[in-house]
């Protein structure tokens, strides 16, 4: 038997490909406002809302009833199925109970449809009868529902139709011997949800629960929003590399008529930060190469004064606030070009990279030219960009290491492409040379890399994980000799088995867990945590320095509890650990970045 607080922490997703999702525990309590049986996104692929949250059940033997489902309430967990489930398995698109009471078995499966809104839920016992009672709302995968929201339930033979003012919300269909469906109306009250408690965040909710259904041992019930066809379980493969590639395709999602990147689950939505930064873990090694285009098309239709947007919101309209999504798609743009050696497409976008590049170089307001190198005003505009209540934990306004190491990267690019494609400019080149020259001037320390410049060139001397991109990209701004140094005071400060913690355990400011309310979190935020994606950067710079065959083959062997834990969890890798064992998971529990730049360093070190 499963202990059900330890249950509460042992989490499941199954992506739909539609910006949409199924997610619990292992045992079937949700412990998540964005905890459900199917999430589906009202506007695909955004503005994501739960409208099944779970289904209560029961199976009758020799006149006997017992529970299939746990939930929780405060501090009772009610009713108990929990204490029959011998076995759990999650699998490429389905979850798997299997429940023993006395001696009987009972097995039940949810499965995800790709590309639908739709889960198929499977019952199977040896004998008894089931009574199975959908629990349902209609809000926002953040929020919680209380009651007062009112639903229409119409029953027409095998099928279901629940309605909210006189739009469906949700349809079910019955495939099973002698189902009687009974209309119910009861509201279950004070559903307890833990993780969010611990969050600071919303942890009450009602739910309605429109009718019941009756039947035998067996039976199958699709619920979908808008439409299902049938679907067969498929099972996940034993390799970690073919796992991994199952898992980085889940993020790559299908709107109505683009193709988007999903953050990470369960409440990220598209970035253009992440986006990039995926993008050869997601698609390229996929040989996903026209969604990859795609993407890159839509990204650079919103191009401004140089900028490309950190966030497209579900009405379309682009937000503005990193400096380094424009550099972070030259290089993705790049990557794309060595995969399909695709001119004409470089070509067409030639434009667009031109007026990125033009605008830094000439400054736009938010980034300008400052001793040779990349300044912005403004903060938080990195990557490390936590903040509470305008509050900046990690400002670091000024020059930054990574967006320097980017800067130089992509002028380098821009020079390969103007060869490429004919253009004399010589621009590109001559203003790289420039910011390499400064780079290791005002940068380099008796470590490696400072993190920044403060506007004043004051440097800061946090030892962080962002020097790394300074030897990582394709084209290195920092000289080898300084490289190795700062490698070593990567591997001796911030290297860990599930990543790179983002800041030296010496530090003042260093906060290892990340764990409490919004603002515990985000002050420990990029202050000590473990960050997995940082690894393919770790990978990339070792192997340019190392020629050693052997000894990088043994990288493998250093991020092994991370591989462990991502065979575990069907492929997928959170946002974050924490910097103390037992090195519990944060932030999201599948993360795109994480799992594409894991899938990346992989194959880099399999095929040396």
């Amino acid at each position: 038997m499963i202990d059900p607080d330890e249950c509460e922490r042992n989490e499941w997703i199954l992506p739909l490909k539609t910006g949409g999702y199924a997610s619990s525990t292992i045992c079937g309590i949700n412990s998540r406002t964005y905890h459900g049986y199917l999430i589906v996104p009202l506007n695909q692929p955004h503005k994501r809302y739960l409208v099944l949250s779970k289904f209560e059940d029961f199976i009758t033997i020799d006149n006997e009833e017992y529970p299939i489902n746990t939930n929780r309430y405060l501090d009772v967990y009610y009713p108990e199925g929990y204490k029959y489930l011998i076995d759990f398995k999650w699998e490429k698109n389905y979850v798997k109970w299997t429940y023993e009471f006395g001696k009987t078995i009972l097995e039940k499966s949810l499965i995800a449809h790709e590309y639908e809104n739709a889960i198929t839920v499977k019952y199977k016992a040896d004998k008894g009868n089931l009574k199975i009672c959908p629990l349902i709302t209609f809000r926002s995968h953040h929020l919680v529902t209380e009651k007062g929201i009112y639903f229409d339930t119409f029953i027409e033979g095998n099928k279901v139709e629940i309605y909210k003012d006189i739009t469906p919300i949700l349809h079910f269909i019955f495939e099973g011997n002698k189902v009687r469906i009974e209309q119910t109306g009861y509201w279950y009250y004070n559903f307890f949800y833990r993780l969010d408690y611990e969050r600071g965040s919303n942890y009450k909710e009602d739910l309605f629960n429109p009718f019941c259904i009756y039947t035998g041992n067996e039976i199958s019930v699709t619920a979908y929003y808008d439409k299902s066809t049938i679907i067969k379980e498929e099972n996940s493969p034993a390799d970690l590399v073919k796992l991994l590639s199952i898992a980085s395709k889940d993020f790559i999602v299908k709107g109505k008529d683009r193709w988007a990147i999903i953050a990470g689950y369960h409440w990220f939505d598209e970035w253009g930060r992440d986006t990039f930064i995926s993008m050869e873990g997601l698609l390229l090694l996929n040989r996903l190469f026209d969604q990859a285009k795609n993407i890159i098309s839509r990204y650079l239709s919103f191009e401004n004064k140089g900028l490309l947007p950190n966030h497209i919101t579900a009405e379309g309209e682009p937000i503005y606030v990193g400096i380094d999504i424009s550099l972070w798609a030259i290089n993705a743009i790049y990557s794309y070009y060595i995969y399909t050696r695709d001119k004409e497409f470089i070509r067409k976008i030639y434009d667009k990279l031109q007026d990125i590049v033009e605008n830094y170089a000439k400054g736009n307001g938010i980034v300008y030219i400052k001793e040779g190198l990349l300044f912005h005003n403004g903060a938080p505009r990195t990557w490390m960009d936590a903040s509470y209540n305008s509050h900046i934990v990690t400002p670091r306004e000024g020059a930054a290491v990574e967006t320097n190491a980017l800067w130089y990267n992509d002028l380098m690019i821009m020079d390969f492409f103007t060869n490429l494609i004919g253009d004399k400019n010589s621009f590109y080149r001559e203003l790289a040379e420039k910011v390499k020259s400064s780079f290791n001037e005002k940068f380099v320390s008796s470590w490696g890399a400072y993190d920044y410049l403060d506007p004043y060139l004051i440097p800061d001397k946090s030892i962080r994980p962002n020097q790394l991109f300074a030897l990582s990209l394709p084209f290195n701004v920092m000289n080898e000799e300084i490289g190795k140094v700062m490698l070593t005071t990567i591997e001796n400060e911030l290297l860990r088995p599930f990543g790179l913690s983002t800041l030296s355990r010496r530090d003042p400011k260093y906060k290892p867990m990340y764990r409490g309310d919004r603002k515990s979190r985000d002050e420990a935020y990029h202050n000590g945590p473990i960050w997995p994606w940082l690894i393919g950067a770790y990978v990339d710079a070792k192997l340019k320095l190392e020629n050693d065959i052997i000894k990088n083959k043994l990288i493998l062997d250093v991020f092994k509890p991370l591989l462990d834990y991502a065979k575990r969890n069907r492929g997928f890798i959170p946002e974050l650990f924490e910097d103390v064992p037992p090195y519990l998971s944060g932030g999201c529990i599948a993360q795109a970045w994480s799992v594409a730049e894991v899938y990346r360093a992989i194959n880099k070190l399999l095929s040396i």
